[in-house]
Formats: structure tokens, C-alpha cells, sequence
């Protein structure tokens, strides 16, 4: 009974100094549940606020409260130098993605705690959010209507902020704010897209409190975010197809996807289509004019994921053949939701039209690709009145760093590709860039990135790093579960045999070309005949062709 007795003493004697330690180490802050993907991801942190000026010119005027938490490292003695993780967009929070993030850096936060701290303009720390139907900006082709709604978006955030300091500048003063204020010597630094560039201004600024970096779906310096992002865009399309030519499979299912791509862009740059959509999460009709905005935009959006990236073949493949966009379209509406809920667009032009835009090079024409001139104008449009604070052309102004850094990209990445890792290369003499093949935007979530980020982290080096699992990396397989989500609209269509529908048989095309269930019903007929239509119609007839229904 007393040996009972004493362990008990024992356990609460150690439950009680493991509190203090926590209340002494993090004084200020709150216990709190961070959630990301609709609630199906959580994490316990502790949270708190961070007061400092909007505008450091005048530190007795209006102040923020920049949210920011922590998710304590396992060990019960923590390394000195935690890891801030630096958020993309512009206009992503944090900690809205915390979840996830520490999900990809479990085994690094054994060791080390995770900070993330919410930009200013972002999520908790005054956010600059647009109240307008998010949908407008990928269904409306009036680039002077979005550019009105825009305006009004200003107007209201205009109370409650003065966007002129709401710059990357700024919020990497936060970030050594923050660090001061927890009295660290030094961090390392993990950013993903736009993070990147956090990373490396406040690199240039505070090149003494940095020990690493990781920087994945790099922002070279010299770049001006948003200027290349129609070229990149058909890159990336451009590889996949490549890569789907390339294997068997694909290349049976999904033949000639550079020339369905190609009639697509001509189709709905000639006139829009008006589609009724069942919206994919709410399942409510929506009517939708289809142009070819509406389609660059989805298929952006779809090239960020290598989840994603696999559906872009079908997809390409069915619109182009049937005159039907409805399934493109609703999974545009869907990413294009999910995109919107997690970017403050206001902070997004803060820092466009401060950082970007008074250098992005006039000559460009991205004319002829898919996504064409329709950055260049709306910027030239929202930035001609948006307040700015310009940041001078030495930002974009490349120096040399020897802090160790890894760079990170994904081979089939749509806006941030691997050509961009190599120029930041030359900026880091202590470095390594290691590109996953077949992977789109962000590779951290990767388990074998993962890996290696955490060799990398533990010592702060990127000489020696064990990098054998990337040979395994590669794109998402077009499995046969991805494809029977497609089933419903496929079931829709008739058979070859229906004789209710003889003007308009299923995708018949040929029966290389039909999805299973209908190559099935064509070779169950007597019919020798295959059926097609014009593909820059959708109004078009069908019509028998010679050619055989055979097994592919």
C-alpha cells in the first residue's frame, strides 16, 4: 500500500512540473484546437496574441493583434531553435493549415516546436477578406465587374486597415517581433509557394536569426508573382499530357490530349456555353456561362494537386468529345470554393500591387495560352487605384546566403516549377534542390520529402541528406476507384442499341475512346458502326461512321 502510495506521489509530483514547465515556457498563451479540411483535421496548440503597429512610422497609432500558436514539440526537452512555418497565397493563414503542416512534420516536431503565426491580413490578425459570392471570380468574364467588386471590397476593409502596410515587408518585422518576444536566438524556417518569399526577405533582413530553411514551391527573387503564371500553366498541362502519352494506359483511354486541349481553348474562346451544373458539395443546380475563362480557371485550380492532376485527362477528354464541360465545370466550382475560402484576397492585392505590379514587364504577351492576358489586365485594372506602398526594385534584387537551405519542387508544378528552385539555387551556395517526379504544387506531404526535411532540420545542412526514397516519387495512378466517381454521368448516356435515341448515341466514337461501361454496351450490339460528332459543336448531330465498335 505505501509503495502504491509513493508511485502515486511520484506520477502527480511529475504531472505538476511538467505543468509548470509548459506555464513557465509559454506564459501567455491558451490551450486551443486548430481544424483545417472542414474539421476532419485537428491539433492541439496553445494560442495567443502578438500586439504591434500597422504602421511602424507611427507606433502610437492603430495596433493589430496577430494571432499566432504554437504545437509543442513531443520531448520533454525541446531544441532551442523552433521551426516557423510561413504560409502561401498571398493570403493563406497559418494556422488554418496548421493541421496539415504538422501532420507533414511530425517527426521534426519530436524535437522541435511548431510556431505559426497568421500574417497580417490573414485569418486571425486582421484579415482582409472580400464579402462578394467567391464564384464571381471564376464565373465572371467582365474583367470590369470583378474589378468593381474588388473596389467595394477596398471600400469596406478600408475602416479597419490601412492596406498600404500590408506589405511582405511588414510582416516579416512581425515575424522578428515574435521572435524576440519569445527571446529566441534563432529559427528555422519552412515556406510553402508565397511563403518562400517571407522566407527570404526576412532572410535578407535578419540573416543572423536564421539557422535553415526549407522552401518548397519556390518564389525566386527576381519574380514578380503573377506575370509568368499563364506560360507555367501550359508547362505543366503540357508535361501531363506528355506524361500520359507516355504510358500505355493513359494514352488508350485518353488519346490525342494535345489536340482535345487545343479545340477546347478554340471552342470557348469563340463563344461561352450556357450549362446547368449540379454543384458538387451543396448538390444544388446552378447555371453557369462556360467560356474559356471558366476553363482556364478550373483547370488551374485542378493542377495544383497531383490528387487532381489525374482527373485533368478525363476531364479534357470528355468535354472535348461529347461538347459537354458539366463535370469540368463543377469540380472548377469546387476547387475554386475551396481556393477562395482559404485566401483573403485583400491581402493578395496588398501585396500584388505594392510588390509586383509596378515591375511586372510590360512587353509580356501571353496571348495563344490558356489563361492568356487575364492576370495583366485585371492587375493593370485593380492596382491602377489600389493604395500602394512600393517596395523599391531592390526587392527583387537576388543576394547570396549561406544559410543552409533545402529547395523543393514538384516536377509538374503549375506556378511554381523546378526551373524556379534552380535560380533561387544560385542565391544559396549551401544548398540542395530536390524536384519530385510527378508531383504538383507543394511536396512536403510527401513521406519520403518528409524524410529528408527532417534530416535536413536536425542538421541544419544539406550535405550527406539521404535521398534514395525520391526515386519511388511519382504522379497519382489513374486508379479504377478515381474513375467510377465518374460513373453517374456516363450511366446518363443510351446505349448504341437504344432505339429511343437514334440521332444521338452514347460516346462511340470508337471504342478506344468509351469509358468501360459504355464500350461494353457498344460491343454488345449487332451494330458495326461507330458514332461521332463534331467536337467545336455540342449541338451538332452524331453520325454513323465506317469504322468498327472492337475491343480496345
Amino acid at each position: 500500500m505505501m509503495k502504491q502510495l509513493s508511485i502515486s506521489v511520484v506520477l502527480l509530483l511529475t504531472w505538476s512540473l511538467s505543468v509548470q514547465a509548459q506555464q513557465s515556457r509559454w506564459p501567455d498563451l491558451e490551450k486551443c484546437e486548430l481544424s483545417a479540411a472542414g474539421g476532419r483535421l485537428s491539433v492541439s496548440a496553445l494560442c495567443g496574441t502578438l500586439s504591434v503597429p500597422e504602421n511602424r512610422d507611427r507606433p502610437d497609432g492603430r495596433q493589430l493583434d496577430l494571432a499566432w500558436a504554437v504545437v509543442e514539440a513531443r520531448t520533454g526537452k525541446p531544441a532551442p531553435d523552433p521551426v516557423f512555418f510561413l504560409a502561401g497565397g498571398p493570403g493563406q493563414s497559418a494556422r488554418d493549415i496548421a493541421p496539415i503542416m504538422q501532420n507533414a512534420l511530425r517527426d521534426i516536431n519530436r524535437e522541435r516546436d511548431l510556431i505559426f503565426l497568421d500574417q497580417r491580413g490573414t485569418g486571425g490578425s486582421n484579415a482582409l477578406e472580400c464579402t462578394f459570392d467567391d464564384e464571381a471570380l471564376l464565373t465572371e468574364s467582365d474583367l470590369s465587374q470583378i474589378n468593381e467588386l474588388l473596389r467595394q471590397c477596398y471600400q469596406d476593409l478600408a475602416s479597419v486597415a490601412d492596406v498600404r502596410h500590408y506589405t511582405t515587408r511588414d510582416a516579416a518585422a512581425d515575424l522578428e517581433t515574435l521572435r524576440q518576444h519569445l527571446g529566441l536566438e534563432r529559427i528555422n524556417l519552412i515556406g510553402g509557394s508565397y511563403g518562400t518569399r517571407m522566407a527570404q526577405v526576412y532572410l535578407r533582413h535578419f540573416p543572423d536569426a536564421v539557422r535553415s530553411m526549407i522552401l518548397d514551391g519556390v518564389v525566386p527573387t527576381r519574380l514578380k508573382l503573377g506575370s509568368e503564371h499563364a506560360e507555367k500553366l501550359d508547362q505543366a498541362l503540357s508535361r501531363l499530357f506528355q506524361a500520359c502519352d507516355a504510358a500505355p494506359v493513359c494514352a488508350a483511354r485518353y488519346p490525342d490530349l494535345d489536340q482535345a486541349f487545343s479545340q477546347l481553348k478554340s471552342d470557348y474562346a469563340a463563344a461561352a456555353q450556357t450549362i446547368q451544373v449540379t454543384h458538387p458539395r451543396t448538390g444544388v443546380a446552378e447555371t453557369i456561362e462556360f467560356s474559356d475563362a471558366v476553363l482556364a480557371s478550373g483547370l488551374r485550380l485542378l493542377a495544383y494537386s497531383p490528387a487532381t492532376q489525374m482527373m485533368i485527362p478525363y476531364l479534357i477528354h470528355e468535354a472535348a468529345i461529347t461538347g459537354n464541360p458539366e463535370r469540368l465545370a463543377a469540380q472548377a466550382l469546387m476547387t475554386n470554393e475551396q481556393m477562395s475560402d482559404a485566401i483573403a484576397l485583400g491581402l493578395n492585392f496588398a501585396v500584388g500591387c505594392s510588390e509586383d505590379w509596378p515591375y511586372w514587364p510590360r512587353d509580356r504577351d501571353a496571348g495563344g495560352t490558356l489563361l492568356g492576358n487575364s492576370f495583366t489586365e485585371l492587375y493593370s485594372r485593380v492596382c491602377d487605384w489600389w493604395p500602394v506602398n512600393p517596395v523599391g526594385p531592390d526587392f527583387h534584387q537576388p543576394f547570396e546566403s549561406m544559410v543552409p537551405t533545402l529547395l523543393l519542387s514538384g516536377e509538374l508544378d503549375p506556378v511554381t516549377p523546378p526551373e524556379y528552385g534552380e535560380q533561387a539555387l544560385e542565391q544559396f551556395p549551401n544548398s540542395q534542390h530536390l524536384v519530385a517526379t510527378g508531383r504538383g504544387h507543394i511536396v512536403l506531404t510527401n513521406p519520403c520529402i518528409q524524410t529528408i526535411a527532417t534530416q535536413f532540420i536536425a542538421r541544419a545542412s544539406a550535405d550527406g541528406l539521404e535521398t534514395g526514397c525520391m526515386d519511388a516519387i511519382g504522379p497519382e495512378p489513374l486508379s479504377r476507384s478515381m474513375m467510377s466517381a465518374f460513373q453517374p454521368l456516363t450511366a446518363r448516356l443510351p446505349a448504341c442499341s437504344d432505339p429511343t435515341v437514334p440521332a444521338k448515341p452514347p460516346l462511340c466514337e470508337c471504342s478506344t475512346r468509351c469509358s468501360s461501361p459504355i464500350r461494353a454496351a457498344c460491343e454488345s450490339t449487332a451494330s458495326t458502326r461507330c458514332w461521332s460528332r463534331s467536337r467545336s459543336s455540342a449541338s451538332s448531330a452524331w453520325s454513323p461512321t465506317p469504322a468498327a465498335c472492337t475491343t480496345a
